[in-house]
């Protein structure tokens, strides 16, 4: 397998006064500023490197004429997961891929011109791949819900959650002793996102908490928010009134491997997310495939995750999550043995990986009929 690591040249609006400039402008009138950069090399080459697999990274120019001339000169039989349409010059078979249909189910969260932006990408994709990949069964019946009628034959991937090797031998004891973490712990990791409704689990942490002295809530993930500066700083007004700020732990934006040793260690995940492109978000993913409990909103799309130690409570209950909130507490928990977990990530992943084959064939035998 090639990972193609596409680099474009700095943009006028990335560059020294005159791009502080232009930021400063783009925040000043309102808008959003654009997306970051794809990730740099070393931190995928650690990715791939992380699950044991043979990958060889190529850091290429960005385009599609940088794309045909690397999959010509590799070799390469397949392309995946395109999140926009390959033009024609790539001549190997590609696969589509579409994350979700944030801006049509939470429409307030995006510009009118991002919106249709989304839309003419996604139906670019349906209209001119062959195969496209999505993370949900909820994200296909989206795709047949806002573009009725596309060519594209969808594939939705099942739930794959798998282990890294090195998880297992993270001190989750250390840890926590490096970010002031005593006792027993609940822990959420994801952004200071509106939708992720961080509110109702602290509401319902807020009454666990009056029985449970030594109990803390941990939380990970970044607190910035461009669309809504003034949604954090109401969480802690929240916090405040609930009188639980000193016993919510934000920890933000922490190394991986640091939130994947407090996860381990944790009564269970607390997911109280409103939207989500894929079942239960990647902390629950990463519960699953430890065997660490998990407490999700009822949302179509987490109702997809058919494990053991997930349990559900309907979006937006503070009641219902601590009545289960209770149930984790009051239950031992025994964590199954890293083998066992090692061989349910395999079976989880090639029941994954035959989907993502299929993709690939289908696009394959497209590509030759049409020839």
């Amino acid at each position: 397998m090639h990972a193609l690591l596409p680099e474009p040249r700095r943009r006028f609006h990335e560059r020294g006064w005159a791009g502080a400039l232009w930021r400063s402008s783009r925040q000043w009138l309102g808008h959003p500023l654009p997306a970051p950069p794809s990730p740099a090399g070393e931190p995928m080459e650690r990715i791939f490197s992380g699950h044991g697999i043979d990958v060889q990274v190529h850091r290429i120019e960005a385009g599609h004429a940088a794309i045909a001339r690397a999959s010509q000169r590799l070799g390469l039989q397949a392309l995946l997961p395109a999140d926009s349409a390959l033009k024609p010059v790539v001549r190997v078979p590609w696969v589509g891929y579409i994350y979700d249909f944030q801006h049509r189910h939470l429409p307030q969260y995006f510009t009118p011109d991002e919106s249709a932006s989304r839309d003419r990408r996604f139906r670019s994709t349906l209209s001119r791949a062959s195969s496209v990949i999505v993370n949900a069964r909820d994200v296909a019946a989206d795709i047949e819900r806002f573009c009725p009628g596309h060519a594209a034959r969808v594939f939705p991937l099942p739930f794959g959650a798998a282990p890294s090797a090195h998880w297992f031998a993270l001190d989750s004891g250390a840890m926590r002793s490096r970010y002031g973490i005593a006792g027993a712990y609940f822990i959420i990791s994801s952004q200071f996102w509106k939708h992720k409704d961080h509110l109702t689990a602290f509401r319902a942490y807020a009454e666990v908490a009056k029985d449970h002295p030594g109990l803390t809530l941990v939380c990970t993930g970044s607190t910035e928010d461009h669309r809504d500066p003034a949604y954090f700083p109401g969480l802690l007004q929240s916090l405040a009134s609930l009188g639980i700020s000193e016993r919510v732990r934000i920890l933000g934006l922490i190394p991986k491997d640091d939130q994947i040793a407090l996860l381990k260690d944790a009564v269970a995940v607390i997911q109280p997310t409103r939207f989500e492109g894929g079942p239960g978000g990647g902390a629950v993913y990463d519960a699953v495939a430890l065997g660490v409990p998990s407490i999700l909103s009822d949302i179509p799309v987490n109702l997809e995750i058919a494990e053991e130690r997930v349990s559900y409570f309907p979006a937006g209950d503070a009641a219902t999550l601590a009545d289960r909130m209770r149930a984790a507490l009051a239950t031992p928990h025994v964590r199954p043995s890293a083998q066992h977990l090692v061989e349910s990530g395999q079976k989880r992943r090639r029941l994954c990986g035959s989907t993502l084959l299929e993709s690939i064939e289908f696009a394959r035998r497209q590509q030759r009929h049409r020839a």
